[in-house]
């Protein structure tokens, strides 16, 4: 079951949709007002958004998802000029045939959520043991290992971001979703700080003659690859 947040001002829209969903015992939340999308935004625990361009307030709204949640599923439905909103992931037109046009939404959806599953673990608090290239980070102990053998004792912050990256091995991380996570705050000295960490975690790997890099994308996140 997921948990679906709609932002459209069709009432047959809504009403349609929310019969097609309970058929998959989906929870719909019908946010059409503002203040109750926002709020549902800032709850975090949603697994995909539907927005519908028409409103007034839907790119302040991808704004504000993207920055709070980036890795939960934007879908984007409309009649005219759908592409004029940014940083969406999928954008639908609006079609007369109700049945095939809410069935489209919901497939999706259901594409959209196996696809960001793996980010989604940023969020989760992973018990198991990560494997990531030729190691293993164990983030119970904060350890590394590398060829059954431990290289590095990693301390919390440090910890924190090899979690993050490792569990999304060879995907991009943004930067800002690591310091909220691991230093509960985005700002200029914390980025600095974090900065060190890396650098520091880099040396591990090659003093180790690890063949694996944590990439610097710029204006974007790191990649560990």
């Amino acid at each position: 079951m997921m948990k679906i947040v709609l932002n459209v001002q069709s009432s047959e829209l809504i009403s349609d949709f929310i019969k097609l969903s309970k058929n998959d015992t989906n929870e719909i939340i019908n946010a059409k007002a503002e203040k109750m999308l926002f709020d549902s935004i800032s709850v975090g625990d949603v697994n995909v958004f539907v927005i519908e361009n028409s409103t007034r307030y839907s790119q302040k709204a991808i704004d504000f998802i993207k920055k709070k949640h980036p890795y939960i599923p934007i879908i984007v439905i409309g009649t005219e000029n759908i592409n004029t909103l940014n940083d969406a992931d999928i954008y639908i037109p609006y079609v007369s045939n109700h049945s095939y046009f809410y069935s489209l939404i919901i497939k999706n959806i259901l594409t959209y959520q196996n696809n960001f599953q793996t980010l989604q673990r940023l969020t989760a608090k992973i018990k198991d043991k990560i494997l990531f290239g030729p190691c293993v980070y164990d983030p119970n102990k904060r350890t590394i290992h590398y060829k059954n053998k431990e290289i590095a004792k990693l301390s919390e912050k440090a910890g924190g971001i090899i979690e993050m990256l490792a569990s999304n091995y060879g995907k991009l991380v943004k930067k800002e979703l690591i310091l909220e996570s691991v230093w509960l705050k985005s700002d200029y000295f914390s980025s600095r700080s974090m900065d060190v960490y890396v650098t520091n975690l880099r040396k591990i790997f090659k003093e180790n003659n690890i063949n694996i890099r944590i990439k610097n994308i710029s204006k974007a996140g790191l990649i560990l690859e």
